[in-house]
């Protein structure tokens, strides 16, 4: 049972869509771009339990209101020059990633928690599907 990000529109280099975990009963809007190569591309993906970082909160563009910094690795499972893509809060300055899923809630421990329980040498699949 994968997380799913679907991308449902584009608005200034931005992709924007929805970021779900049907089993971990989350949902939430999320962006991808416009910075570094754009959005991230359509696939498959794998996101590694041991790719969860937490991060300082003077990386504020990896934290969310709260302040709760983090970034999880995903791997694309397809040929892609693209590297260090990610999912991780929209925090920052600037809306938008150079790349990854940024998460736009406020609160992202959800999110952090439910990457945090998947098992320590495991991992659970990320599918990205362009609708836009």
């Amino acid at each position: 049972m994968a997380i799913k990000f679907v991308i449902e529109r584009r608005e200034d280099n931005k992709a924007y869509g929805t970021l779900s975990w049907n089993e971990k009963k989350l949902r939430s809007g999320a962006i991808s771009g416009p910075y570094g190569n754009k959005e991230l591309p359509a696939g498959l993906y794998h996101v590694k339990r041991n790719g969860l970082i937490d991060k300082s909160t003077g990386d504020s563009a990896f934290c969310d209101s709260l302040f709760r910094c983090w970034f999880q690795l995903i791997t694309p499972q397809f040929s892609t020059h693209r590297t260090e893509l990610g999912i991780h809060p929209d925090g920052g300055d600037y809306i938008g990633t150079k790349g990854c899923i940024g998460i736009i809630d406020a609160d992202t421990v959800p999110w952090y928690n439910a990457l945090k329980s998947v098992p320590s040498n495991g991992y659970t699949a990320l599918e990205v599907f362009d609708l836009a």
